[in-house]
């Protein structure tokens, strides 16, 4: 008798765990919504802090709720949206950038592309096909052509003190490696770390002032202005485990020569000139007399914007706005780029005087955009032929990119698809959310000057979107 209680308390026990579990959550009504989220940006976290927000369904476009829509705000890395679309949408999702290797009978000549893919991997390559034609000495210079793009290799009023981050690299139309060095330093016995380079280059010159001590390990690493002179300074602690660092290049025309050359003389191809940026020189290949070698494509667009968005690669978006502006323009400029984007996006009838692009990263403090055009070109973005391409390169809350580790709690892990963005005193998001009712809206979330309240700015994020999460419009 005590067994079968025993097993009909159990069955009970389940099936009331079952229907705990089968109990629909918690939902709220446009109204609702409107109300709670109202009352969130009126709170205290969210004092002090300019916000711009605007919520819309998908599926009719409806505003559910807006807060300084039309108002122009720093949208930091939220800028990737926008030149990420304009490039799906003007380009095929099979475009590949494509760099080429020339010789014009006495130097070896580089064209680049403007590509921001590209790595010393594809010497390897290029070493093979020269020992194929017999090639063994290089007469002349090995020289580099960037003329795709003009000669501003950063974006308009960035930061200085990030010039030597590999976020803020310098943009070239003849880049490799993201046109950064890696910097690593050891703990070992004696006075100073011991230092590695990646790749093993004579084109940075590396003063290494960091000791080793008992002291907690605080280092820096630093770039001189318009140098290839990299200080490392400071303690690092003999129990320290290695640090890595990349650090940018100055010029990555010239530095692409140089690794260039170094891999032929490696691989025991004689050059007896050497690199060259052709803009100091001059050099001007004739393509009738020249012969095409071999070249290097990129992968495909719909790659590199899956990159670009989900790791938000500065790179990437200063090669593409200006790559727009090579296209349309046939001059690769930031300002040819802002142009065209306007043309691509001009049967999208977005709001007009709101959007101001400055650069392709979103890392200048002179980009603005307001939340009413970034919802409104997400709409069209979720009806377009690209939607799949775009919407794939988002990261995923709790799971993907950027947005890995946030938003990951129950109830948001897998459902937020969206594009962050930080720099001083701005925190952004803007994408998608996938609702509890099964609908999905479109968000812009703007955080401007918050005067180091970065916690609360992002609370404040967290919340809007655990409220949009519970969304249902039809309410029984």
């Amino acid at each position: 008798m005590r067994t079968i209680l025993n097993r009909i308390t159990a069955t009970c026990i389940l099936l009331l765990l079952l229907d705990c579990k089968a109990s629909p959550a918690e939902t709220i009504n446009s109204a609702q919504l409107k109300e709670k989220l109202t009352a969130l940006f009126s709170s205290d976290d969210a004092k002090n802090i300019f916000w711009g927000v605007r919520v819309i369904r998908l599926n009719d476009n409806q505003e559910i709720y807006s807060l300084n829509k039309s108002k122009r705000f720093r949208p930091a890395s939220n800028m990737k949206v926008v030149i990420a679309a304009a490039a799906l949408k003007a380009l095929n999702s099979e475009y590949r950038f494509e760099t080429k290797l020339f010789s014009d009978g006495r130097n070896l000549v580089v064209i680049g592309s403007g590509d921001p893919t590209f790595t010393s991997a594809h010497f390897k390559n290029w070493v093979d096909e020269l020992k194929k034609r017999n090639i063994k000495r290089i007469k002349g210079d090995i020289i580099g052509i960037d003329s795709i793009f003009d000669d501003q290799k950063i974006g308009l009023l960035w930061s200085w003190d990030d010039m030597s981050n590999c976020y803020s690299a310098q943009v070239s139309g003849l880049q490799i490696n993201n046109n950064c060095v890696e910097i690593k330093l050891r703990s070992e016995q004696g006075k100073y770390a011991r230092l590695e380079k990646y790749p093993d280059t004579s084109y940075i010159n590396v003063v290494n002032a960091a000791k080793i001590t008992d002291e907690k390990t605080s280092i820096s690493f630093k770039r001189k202005e318009d140098s290839n002179n990299v200080i490392i300074d400071g303690e690092m602690n003999y129990n320290s485990r290695p640090i890595s660092k990349w650090v940018t290049v100055n010029n990555p025309t010239l530095y692409f020569t140089t690794l260039l050359y170094e891999a032929l003389k490696e691989n025991g191809i004689y050059v007896e000139g050497k690199p060259v940026d052709a803009r100091d020189t001059g050099y001007a290949l004739n393509r009738k007399k020249a012969v095409q070698i071999t070249s290097a494509k990129s992968p495909p667009l719909k790659d590199i914007i899956n990159d670009f968005l989900k790791y938000s690669i500065n790179l990437y978006g200063e090669s593409i706005i200006k790559s727009l502006g090579f296209i349309y323009f046939n001059e690769g400029t930031t300002y040819n780029g802002r142009l065209a984007i306007n043309l691509i996006f001009k049967k999208y009838e977005l709001p007009e005087d709101v959007l101001f692009i400055a650069d392709g990263s979103g890392l200048s403090m002179l980009n603005l955009i307001s939340p009413d055009y970034m919802t409104q070109l997400l709409y069209q973005i979720s009806k377009s032929y690209y939607s799949h391409t775009f919407f794939a390169a988002l990261s995923t809350s709790g799971m993907s990119g950027t947005l890995r580790s946030k938003l990951n709690s129950e109830n948001l892990k897998g459902f937020v698809h969206a594009k962050t963005g930080y720099i001083k005193n701005v925190r952004t998001l803007s994408g998608y959310i996938d609702t509890v009712g099964g609908e999905r809206l479109s968000f812009a979330l703007f955080a401007n000057n918050y005067d180091n309240k970065l916690e609360k700015a992002e609370a404040v994020i967290n919340k809007a979107c655990s409220l949009m999460r519970l969304y249902k419009e039809n309410q029984k």
